[in-house]
């Protein structure tokens, strides 16, 4: 339910119970009154000598029947209603004493008088006409007070907003900042997912706008992203703080390996990947391998280095001044096992630096065993059509 039909139905409530206290307690003093009245007028005309003190019994019905009609006459005009009274059109009769019929009516009202220490009863009658004018006045009053505190007071928040507000304080924001920020701010937009939480803290992070971020969170784009996506879209962001651009645009490209030995650079997915000296050049030769088809790549034995492909990556690294140690052993020595397993694990050190350890997986390594039953093989998780190496 809106803050508006709460207050609407805060105001309903109120004016009923309001109208039912005005009209509950003008009764009660009304009937208070006029059984005082009556009351007093019967203490000074009614003695004992009217009722037998052998028993509840009446001795002069014709003098109880007078007094009966002096009282009445004396109530016809007891009771005057002002404009604004909730109660007017008032009349009042007594009825009875101790079973004596006085007056016409249905009795409502009832007095005890004592004479000769018996408790006499007294019944009267009281009819008004409910007067709607004071509890219709009352009600737009408090009709304008409800509407002056729902303009002047801020609306309370829901459940969610107060969450945020916490939240928005861990972040840095003063607790005055933070319900004004999320006070206009539907319920509903504030109910975010993980990722879209992580995406917001990530906008934040670079000092942009709260509800700018958040509307940022809330675009289409990012709706359609899978998980994945939502990782990348992450990472761009923790890249390029407050470039939601960027990050949609990295989260929504296509996996992709591009080196380019001659500019010494290494893009996955187009991201920049900083991987340089001798990894560099161990990952661009196990990329052109995945890039000429299935890419497999056995480890030679731990006790047998293989000259000729010792030879083939010495070339590559000669060829685009890589480090003249490694070449030298590389050509004198040949390609060793344990070469390899080191040059492997820096790279997935790097890349995993970089990317975090679930998004490197598909560009790192997968192993098999080779069809010898003995040795180990690698090769590039990545498709062959998504590997190019230039130069």
């Amino acid at each position: 339910m809106s803050n508006r039909s709460l207050l609407i139905a805060g105001w309903l409530f109120a004016s009923v119970l309001l109208a039912g206290l005005i009209y509950t307690e003008a009764a009660a003093r009304l009937e208070a009154e006029v059984a005082e009245h009556v009351r007093q007028h019967l203490a000074l005309s009614v003695s004992e000598a009217h009722f037998s003190s052998a028993g509840n019994e009446v001795n002069d019905v014709e003098g109880l029947e007078h007094i009966g009609t002096q009282v009445n006459a004396a109530l016809a005009g007891i009771v005057r209603s002002t404009w604004y009274a909730p109660r007017t059109d008032c009349s009042a009769a007594l009825i009875a004493i101790d079973g004596v019929t006085l007056g016409q009516g249905a009795p409502n009202l009832s007095l005890s008088l004592l004479r000769n220490q018996l408790p006499r009863d007294v019944d009267l009658a009281l009819a008004c006409s409910n007067n709607p004018l004071p509890a219709l006045i009352l009600s737009v009053l408090l009709g304008l007070l409800f509407l002056f505190l729902y303009r002047a007071l801020p609306s309370p928040l829901a459940a969610v907003q107060r969450e945020w507000v916490g939240e928005l304080e861990r972040w840095g924001y003063t607790e005055d900042e933070a319900q004004q920020l999320v006070a206009d701010v539907p319920a509903t937009e504030l109910e975010l997912t993980t990722a879209q939480r992580a995406l917001l803290e990530q906008l934040q992070a670079g000092g942009g706008d709260f509800r700018a971020a958040l509307a940022s969170v809330h675009n289409p784009r990012l709706a359609a992203l899978d998980e994945g996506e939502l990782s990348w879209c992450l990472l761009g962001l923790e890249r390029q703080p407050g470039d939601l651009a960027a990050a949609l645009e990295l989260a929504e490209a296509r996996d992709s390996a591009r080196i380019d030995l001659g500019a010494m650079t290494l893009h996955l997915r187009g991201l920049p990947v900083p991987l340089t000296g001798t990894p560099f050049f161990y990952y661009a030769w196990y990329a052109r391998q995945r890039e000429a088809g299935e890419g497999w790549v056995t480890n030679p034995a731990s006790n047998r280095p293989d000259l000729a492909v010792g030879a083939e990556i010495a070339a590559l690294m000669s060829a685009h001044g890589g480090h003249g140690r490694a070449i030298n052993d590389l050509e004198q020595s040949g390609l060793k096992a344990r070469t390899l397993d080191q040059n492997r694990n820096k790279i997935k050190d790097e890349i995993v630096a970089v990317l975090g350890e679930a998004l490197a997986t598909n560009y790192l390594f997968e192993t098999d065993r080779h069809e010898d039953g003995i040795h180990q093989r690698y090769r590039l998780r990545l498709d062959s059509a998504l590997v190019e190496v230039l130069g």
